[in-house]
């Protein structure tokens, strides 16, 4: 039925205007009772005749229907302003022709204008509902909304406009056009239900609506009195409806029987079409009916009576109901789902602005003056109220002093503070800052050191100076010196040395309580800075924190919980109260009060009263809310005192150990300043002590010399006594020697330094206990005992280490064997069943594998919470991705980079198929000599790049390797040399020389590029990567150490392998130059050995230049070495590959043999020393020592 032809549609015509005059009675208006000039409001008035102009003339499109409405809408305000009514001051004659007759119908009344305005609408919206074809779905729904807001007009002209002002306005008049509108608009909405195949029972009941309406436009039509006012239309819309009425009831009966159908209610299945049928007869009977009505009828017949012919015989020869009889069907009741749309003459969006809005009354301004006293009197109750709650809030609320932000400030605690931090980031940018301050007090002690020592030698050289002059006064007597004579020249110079000497000590006293106090204040912060310097969980560690047990955690959520209560009321009344004070201010209502009348005024203030009742009722529950928020935080608070204490204390800890911390850091440019002063002032010092100790010598030899003039001058006058004094002991003092004595000599034998004491020993002072320490050891640390054995050189052997586990290799299929695919099936059967139990949904309603899955999740956080990242977050820089950093526990260790941090990690015990691994991150522009260093350290062997020749290009990782072949590349000590290039199918395999620094031996890297992996998720292709990873693995098999960049997430994971080292045999055709290359080859260690570095515990350090190492402050008698064991048999390789200049060494106790040392030669005797067994694998032990001397 929705193809059916559209039945046609009943239209209005539009009445016609005549005159209205209004300027003349309306500027007389505005002059009389308003005072004002009335030539003021001629462009509002030119306005209004523009508007009416075009509303009498209207356009028949939609445009024409807003202009009516406009127009309605500024006669209703021009109404309230200017009384135009029926025998009203201002009214002036209006005239329009009725419709039905033609005649002109005149009335003095603006209201008579509106009603002309309201019908015209009315029609105008008929008439374009029925100019639509209503082919499409939308064209259905503008007709029907069109026949709506038809209806609307003539119902608000019905109910609002009770005198009949002309006959086509009429009461009879209008309610036929309600039903004709309503009925139109049915019947659109039901062509819609039928195009959307709607429900058969919800279309019938939409069709059946439409026969109501029309039925009611019918009767109307039949009255005697609406078909004189009529006239000659009458019998056409008559005919046209009544053919309506019967075709709708046939299309209601029609959908009945389907809907019968889908019930399988058979027999009213044949029913209801036979009902059907029998309307459409009875339209046969109406004569002279147009094409289109009739075209529809043909269309209908025959859908109905194919549905007939159809249930007739399904029921006949299938079902064989019984058919009920027609008027014992059930009939069918109609849904009215159109109405007719209001009319709102005062909708600004429809009306637009007032044309007259300067033009307000005077009683609309009282009105609203008294309106706004109402607002006022209702915002006074309401805030008398509030006010009275809050004053009562504050002063419950003030003594307590708690704030909902820090009454529970555990988070405080969790996290180091930002400013704490900052000082740590300081210092992580500053390695050496604790090292430099020790350095720095330990160089001013030794100065201070120097400058004491100088001046208590230059006072023991005065003392012993002052006790030979005693000496010799006792020994010669006093009358011996010549009386008179002048002092000698070494007594004057004596003296101005002690005097000098004096004003010295007296400035180096002063000086050394300054020094004292530096050295207290460095001993207070030093600590500090150390734990600053170090890892952040220390600092945090250092940092007090509280207690709590779970009932104070829930004291302290009970409180926050209340307090958060307290505030969000607080809130809450403020907002409310902010929100009536905006609706009460912008709550102007004059341009309703001027079209209002005064006998409504009250009326119409409670209904905008009414508006803020809503509000008053929020505001009304939060006040009465008040008092149990503070009875419940009166309980809480009680419950909170002990807590709080306990709180107060470790915050003040808290902000005490913080805030020395951060003076600690604050001290450390004083300290270094201060002490950079006292260096200066002692260097100074030392200067003039030492000229001064040298003039001391001068002048104490000059005494000395002239004494033993004198002295000699008495041994010619007497014979010379026998000396007494006792000889010096050459072992006097050998520990002080030993540990005093000058760097040259440390190095001497004891016997030899003991037996060349020397002249003065530094006396130990309380700086030496303080500063002796090295700067990585705590200060305060005790000194070595003096007889201390020195340590000896001691080096790792690869044997005694951890050895690589062996790992097991997949060789071709492994399941070739029948046993072995037997094996796996039943394994995978078994799979299957623990998976299906795992997945079964136990009563408490998970499963147990999603209880496993959790666990694990569980687990897995709680193993990450373990491990530590704190080394890798100081060097963030080093960091492609702040999130991606390795553990503290399995990082890559750098022996000899500028620090030995890089963003790589050790992974083992993947699989027993897999061996040891190190992944790590694409290099950055400042990581790239880094990468490369530890590619060198760990000897990898092969590097596998999983980054698309794409993203190189972009630029989003850097191109790390050399792409030019011979042309040398510099990454900080390691050059690198692109040997040759080759391009497979899945990746581009690389050749790439390594050389550290000028060293002559080179290593060779394979470099193996991925070019098939995304920039983001995983390859597409699985073959290919399975292709990549078996060639990957070939290098592996072929014994190579493998490497790879950056775990999945990342841009370049790599990825190191371990394997133990095989021998290569050389045989006795073998040319020189390849002789040669084996040797080279042999003197790089294979990364299988524990000292590789990559799983023995104490690998080789990589060779680096020759620095200046700590030497002994102690020297004492090295211990004979015992007995060396006898060496493991080695083949005659090692031996070769020892030749070559990078591993060739003179240190013979590196390789298992005895050092020849000065017991052999003693040991003659014995077997042992020059007269032991030869070593069979020396192949220069067979030579004579002595051939040069038994040439001949």
């Amino acid at each position: 039925m929705e193809a059916v032809p559209r039945m046609p549609m009943i239209w209005l015509d539009l009445k016609e205007a005549g005159e209205f005059a209004f300027n003349a009675a309306v500027k007389k208006f505005v002059l009389k009772n308003y005072g004002e000039n009335p030539e003021n409001y001629n462009e509002e008035l030119r306005k209004l005749e523009v508007l009416r102009q075009s509303a009498v003339n209207v356009p028949r499109d939609f445009e024409g229907c807003s202009t009516l409405r406009k127009y309605f809408g500024q006669l209703h305000y021009l109404q309230s302003r200017i009384p135009m009514g029926a025998e009203q001051e201002a009214a002036v004659p209006i005239a329009w022709t009725e419709i039905f007759s033609g005649k002109t119908v005149t009335h003095e009344d603006i209201k008579y204008e509106q009603a002309c305005i309201l019908y015209n609408l009315g029609a105008l919206h008929s008439m374009l509902g029925a100019m639509d074809k209503r082919v499409s779905e939308e064209g259905m729904k503008v007709s029907c909304t069109h026949f709506q807001c038809a209806a609307g007009a003539f119902t608000y002209l019905r109910d609002h406009f009770p005198h009949s002002y002309s006959v086509d306005m009429s009461h009879q008049i209008l309610n036929l056009n309600i039903n004709l509108m309503l009925g139109q608009a049915q019947e659109c909405l039901l062509e819609k239900s039928m195009l959307d195949n709607r429900k058969s029972f919800l279309v019938a009941r939409i069709s059946a609506q439409v026969v109501d309406y029309y039925k009611e436009a019918c009767r109307a039509l039949e009255n005697s009195e609406t078909a004189s006012l009529l006239g000659k239309i009458q019998k056409d819309w008559k005919k046209l409806v009544q053919m309506k009425i019967y075709y709708f009831a046939a299309v209601a009966h029609l959908h009945m029987g389907k809907q019968a159908e889908e019930q399988q209610k058979f027999g009213e299945r044949v029913s209801y079409p036979t009902l059907a049928c029998a309307n459409l007869l009875l339209l046969s009977l109406v004569q002279g009916q147009p094409e289109t009505v009739q075209e529809a009828l043909r269309f209908t017949m025959d859908v109905i009576g194919g549905k007939y012919n159809s249930a007739k015989k399904d029921n006949d020869f299938i079902y064989h109901e019984a058919v009920p009889a027609l008027d014992t069907l059930q009939s069918v009741k109609g849904a009215p789902l159109v109405k007719a749309l209001p009319v709102n003459p005062t909708d600004p969006a429809v009306t637009g602005p007032d044309i007259f809005a300067k033009l307000v009354p005077m009683a609309a301004h009282e009105a609203s003056s008294l309106y706004s006293e109402e607002k006022a009197k209702l915002l006074r109750d309401v805030m008398a109220k509030i006010e009275a709650k809050n004053e009562v809030l504050d002063q419950f609320m003030d003594p307590m002093q708690l704030d909902p932000e820090t009454v529970d400030n555990l988070d405080m605690y969790s996290h180091i503070p930002p400013i704490l931090m900052e000082k740590c980031a300081a210092l992580s940018v500053r390695p050496d800052t604790v090292k430099n301050l020790v350095q720095s007090m330990q160089v001013l002690s030794g100065v201070f050191t120097d400058v004491e020592a100088s001046l208590k030698e230059i006072r023991d050289l005065l003392e012993e100076d002052e006790a030979q002059e005693r000496k010799l006064q006792e020994l010669l007597g006093k009358g011996s010196v010549p009386q008179g004579s002048p002092p000698p020249a070494s007594s004057t110079g004596l003296a101005e040395v002690s005097k000098e000497c004096s004003k010295y000590m007296e400035v180096h006293e002063k000086a050394s309580f300054t020094n004292t106090e530096l050295h207290k204040a460095m001993n207070l912060h030093i600590g500090n800075l150390r734990l600053l310097s170090g890892p952040l969980e220390q600092v945090r560690a250092a940092l007090p924190s509280p207690t709590l047990s779970e009932d104070d955690k829930q004291v302290l959520q009970n409180l926050k919980r209340i307090l958060g209560k307290v505030q969000e009321m607080r809130d809450q009344r403020m907002s409310l109260e902010q929100q009536l004070r905006e609706m009460i201010q912008k709550d102007d209502i004059t341009t309703s009060l001027v079209t209002t009348d005064r006998s409504e005024m009250k009326k119409l203030f409670e209904e905008q009263l009414k508006k803020y009742d809503q509000i008053k009722v929020y505001l009304e529950q939060n006040l009465a809310a008040q008092e149990n928020i503070l009875k419940a935080l009166t309980d809480a608070n009680v419950k909170y005192a002990a807590v709080r204490k306990a709180l107060a204390e470790v915050e003040h800890k808290w902000n005490t150990t913080v805030q020395t911390l951060v003076a600690s850091y604050e001290a450390y440019e004083d300290l270094m300043k201060k002490s950079q002063e006292g260096k200066d002032f002692y260097t100074d010092l030392e200067g003039k002590a030492a000229k001064l100790l040298e003039k001391a010598r001068a002048a104490c030899q000059a005494a000395e010399a002239n004494r033993q003039q004198i002295l000699e001058k008495e041994m010619k006058k007497h014979p010379p006594p026998r000396p007494t004094a006792p000889k010096p002991s050459l072992q006097k003092k050998p520990l002080e020697l030993e540990a005093e004595g000058p760097e040259d000599l440390r190095s001497l034998p004891p016997d030899v330094l003991a037996a060349h004491p020397t002249a003065f020993q530094r006396q130990s002072s309380s700086t030496d206990d303080l500063l002796s320490s090295s700067p990585e050891s705590q200060h305060g640390g005790s000194k070595a005992a003096v007889g201390q054995p020195l340590l000896q050189p001691t080096k790792a052997d690869a044997k005694e280490g951890q050895k690589p586990k062996a790992v097991q290799l997949i060789e071709n299929d492994p399941y070739e064997k029948p046993e072995r695919v037997l094996r796996l099936r039943a394994e995978l059967e078994r799979f299957r069943a623990l998976l299906q139990r795992l997945e079964q949904t136990e009563p408490g309603g998970t499963a147990e594998l999603d209880a496993l899955w959790k666990e694990l999740q569980d687990a897995q956080e709680r193993d990450a919470r373990q491990l530590s990242i704190a080394i890798a977050r100081c060097y963030s820089m080093k960091n492609r991705h702040q999130d991606i950093m390795p553990y503290d526990r399995n990082r890559v260790v750098l022996r000899s980079g500028k620090d030995d941090y890089i963003n790589a990690s050790r992974v083992e015990d993947l699989s027993p198929y897999c061996p040891t691994i190190i992944a790590t991150q694409a290099p950055l522009l400042g990581t790239a000599a880094d990468f490369w260093l530890m590619i060198y350290e760990q000897k990898v062997s092969v590097v596998v790049m999983l980054v698309s020749e794409q993203e190189l290009e972009k630029q989003k990782v850097l191109r790390y390797f050399p792409t030019e072949r011979g042309q040398p590349v510099v990454q900080g000590p390691i050059t690198l040399v692109l040997s040759s290039v080759k391009a497979a199918p899945t990746h581009v395999e690389r050749m790439i020389t390594l050389q550290y620094r000028d060293q002559s031996l080179k290593r060779t890297v394979i470099h193996l590029q991925f070019t098939s992996w995304p920039e983001l998720g995983l390859p597409d292709s699985k073959a290919s990567l399975l292709r990549f990873i078996q060639d990957v693995h070939g290098h592996y098999l072929h014994q190579r150490p493998l490497h790879t960049p950056h775990p999945w997430c990342t841009p370049l994971p790599q990825l190191y392998f371990q394997q133990d080292p095989q021998d290569l045999v050389l045989g006795g055709d073998v040319p020189i130059s390849s002789i040669q290359a084996t040797i080279a080859k042999l003197s790089i260690k294979p990364p299988g050995t524990a000292a590789d570095g990559v799983c023995a515990p104490n690998p080789e350090p990589v060779p680096e230049p020759p620095g200046d190492a700590e030497s002994s402050n102690h020297v004492e008698e090295i211990p004979p070495p015992a007995p060396a064991a006898p060496p493991a048999p080695t083949s005659s390789l090692e031996l070769l590959a020892s030749l070559t200049p990078e591993a060739f060494t003179l240190d013979a106790s590196l390789k298992g043999k005895q050092r020849m040392n000065k017991q052999n030669f003693l040991q003659a005797q014995t077997g042992e020393g020059l007269r032991a067994p030869r070593p069979s694998d020396d192949p220069l032990s067979m030579l004579d020592p002595l051939w040069t001397l038994n040439k001949s």
